[in-house]
């Protein structure tokens, strides 16, 4: 076994409730398995990733455990306990890993399990950017300007798109620079932020380079958004 590993840490914690769903988003069924089953596909089956673990609460743990050997993913390594905010959940995550001994030089793909149109080619560019630039946040280039409203019913300025991307996941760093940003992060008591790469950004510890992301690469948000994963699915697009 290598010392070094490539690592996804799939966060599966939170609940969703825009999505109007039954349970959280990510364990909704399309044709007999999870969202998050088609989502820790991508890495089971990607040559680079050696393995992965998923954050979860623990009324989730045993279930998303049967599933993945149901599925035979025997990348799948085993679950973390979810916290009380999605930054708690990945600062538990990666006490997890770093409890397993795992090398600090171990790069990890910190991905939402919601996001399961992950694709092959976000994957190997997010480990290529990160090995060459220490860091890599998936980002898409806006093709869209936005209009600025704090009512939502009216606007008075806008935002030109030029020199925005909109980020996605992965968020992929060395375990090392992970575990530095939440010595950091606990040092003054930050223990919310929307993403490992608005924490990092709030931290101010490093420069953060841009990897591959894609429009395809959406995150099941809201029920028109089940509704398109579910019309992938069924139309042949998306397999495990």
């Amino acid at each position: 076994m290598k010392s070094e590993r490539n690592i996804a840490l799939i966060l599966a914690g939170g609940y969703g409730r825009r999505a109007k769903a039954e349970c959280p988003k990510q364990f909704v069924e399309i044709d007999g398995h999870s969202i998050l089953a088609y989502t820790a596909a991508a890495f089971q089956h990607h040559e680079q990733i050696d393995e992965f673990y998923v954050v979860c609460t623990d009324e989730w743990s045993e279930r998303i455990s049967a599933e993945m050997r149901s599925l035979g993913y025997g990348k799948f390594s085993g679950t973390f306990p979810a916290g009380a905010t999605s930054i708690d959940s990945l600062h538990n995550g990666v006490d997890g890993l770093t409890a397993k001994g795992l090398s600090p030089q171990s790069i990890v793909l910190v991905h939402e399990a919601v996001r399961p149109v992950v694709s092959e080619d976000i994957i190997t560019d997010a480990l290529s950017v990160c090995g060459a630039r220490g860091n890599a946040i998936a980002g898409i280039e806006s093709y869209e300007s936005y209009m600025k409203s704090p009512t939502g019913i009216v606007s008075n300025e806008m935002q030109s798109r030029y020199g925005l991307f909109r980020a996605q996941t992965p968020h992929t760093f060395p375990l090392g620079s992970l575990q530095q940003v939440f010595v950091l992060a606990m040092q003054r008591g930050i223990h919310t932020s929307q993403s490992l790469f608005t924490l990092v950004s709030e931290l101010g510890l490093f420069p953060l380079y841009i990897s591959r992301g894609e429009q395809s690469n959406l995150k099941i948000t809201l029920p028109e958004d089940l509704k398109f994963f579910e019309s992938l699915i069924k139309g042949g697009y998306i397999k495990l």
